[in-house]
Formats: C-alpha cells, structure tokens, sequence
C-alpha cells in the first residue's frame, strides 16, 4: 500500500488533496498544528500533530520514515496568506510568512531527499499564481510563494539522480468557501476575475488536487520541475 504525507491536509484544499490520495489507495499521514476535519477522512488517514514551521530540521518527517519506511509522495500544502502592501509588513509578519510558505517546505525538500536517496519518490510543493504574476497588496505570500517554484526547481535537478522527482502547483481563483465568503463582499471583483479567466469559472478543489496527484504518481514519471498552473488560463492573460 501506498502511502503520502499532505501537510495541511486536515482543511481547504488539502483535504481535498487527502481525498484524493485515499482514492486512490494510498494511506495519507495529514500533517497539521489541529486535526481540523481529519477525522472525517475515516479509514487510512493518520493525524499527525506538528506545527511545520516551528520544525526548523522537518524532524517530524524523519520519525515519520523511521516508523513508517520510505513515503511514496510528499506534498508541501500547508500555507498562510498576508494580505498587505510592502510597505505595511511588519518584520515578524514577514518572518512568519516565510516560516511556513518557504523555510518549512524547504526543510522538508532536503530531509526528504536525504532519507529516499535509495527508494525514489515524489514531492509537489505547493506555489501559487503569486509566483507566476504579482498580487496586489500581498507583497510578503508573492516573495514566499515565487521562491517556492526556485527551491522546486533546484530541487528537481539536485534530487533526479536518486530517482526523486520534485514539482509544484500554483492553484488559481477556486471555489472554496473561503473564496465564496471573502468575495460575497465584493460581488463586482468576482464577476472582474471571471470574466478573465477563458474558461469564465473558478476552478473546484478537486482540480487541484487531481494536478497534485497525477505529479505525485508514476504517470508523470517523466514530468520533474515543472510549475503547473491549476488556474483555467488566468495566469496567461485574456
């Protein structure tokens, strides 16, 4: 049996991504600070009860391996959002961004690598349209989430001779709940954004995490570095 490690996998789009490996067969250790909605995953999901950003060495996945054996795939989902303008982000509001977006995938990329440098495997770091295209007043998520697609590329060309692939996913406007609430504010805004998009339709979690999987398996077996925008074609412009 399979198995994937989805850190924030407990809620949004990372249960979303759970479901998805769960399907499939794999048995999905779900990384989080809480158990969100992990328990209603049911049968082959394990919480495992870790604040990533404050694990500076990823030692959560080494006693992971270490119980465990070799994980199939790693996908680095957990992230946080700061919706401010450069000149509004206060150093520890930057630090804290970075911690979680950037400093905790990357942890997780090396002790990874180090650990399947004999069995392979697959990483999907999770970037964004942030790292595509800049975002208004998101200045601190925009630098955080456009290292991720460079620590994803460096990481592929350092990791492919061990048989390890390393690719990301920058998901664009998706239908969560989320996104329904912040923009049931500003009902103009989403028609703009639709409008944009050629497709004229947010995207639905479950696209996003069928890109993630179809990375993570051995139907991309020749698919590494890559930057896959889950976005309709926003990001290219309408």
């Amino acid at each position: 049996m399979p198995n994937a490690i989805i850190t924030g996998g407990n809620k949004g789009l990372g249960l979303s991504q759970s479901k998805r490996f769960l399907a499939a067969g794999y048995d999905v250790f779900v990384v989080a600070r809480s158990r969100g909605e992990t328990d209603a995953l049911g049968k082959g999901a394990r919480f495992i009860e870790c604040d990533v950003a404050a694990d500076r060495e990823a030692t959560w996945l080494a006693e992971l391996h270490a119980a465990h054996g070799p994980i199939a795939a790693l996908v680095n989902n957990a992230g946080v959002h700061l919706k401010k303008p450069v000149w509004d982000v206060a150093p520890d509001e930057l630090d804290k961004v970075l911690d979680v977006n950037l400093r905790a995938m990357f942890a997780a990329c090396g002790r990874y690598v180090a650990l399947h440098r004999d069995t392979g495997g697959a990483i999907v770091n999770i970037a964004s349209m942030g790292g595509l295209m800049a975002l208004p007043s998101a200045a601190a998520y925009v630098t955080a989430k456009t290292a991720v697609v460079g620590l994803t590329r460096s990481v592929a060309v350092d990791a492919a001779p061990f048989g390890i692939r390393c690719n990301a996913v920058s998901p664009g406007f998706i239908d969560t709940d989320m996104t329904r609430a912040i923009l049931a504010k500003d009902p103009a805004r989403r028609d703009k954004i639709e409008g944009r998009i050629p497709g004229h339709r947010f995207g639905t979690p479950e696209d996003v995490a069928n890109a993630i999987f179809y990375l993570a398996s051995d139907q991309a077996a020749y698919v590494n570095g890559v930057n896959l925008p889950v976005d309709g074609g926003y990001a290219i412009g309408f």
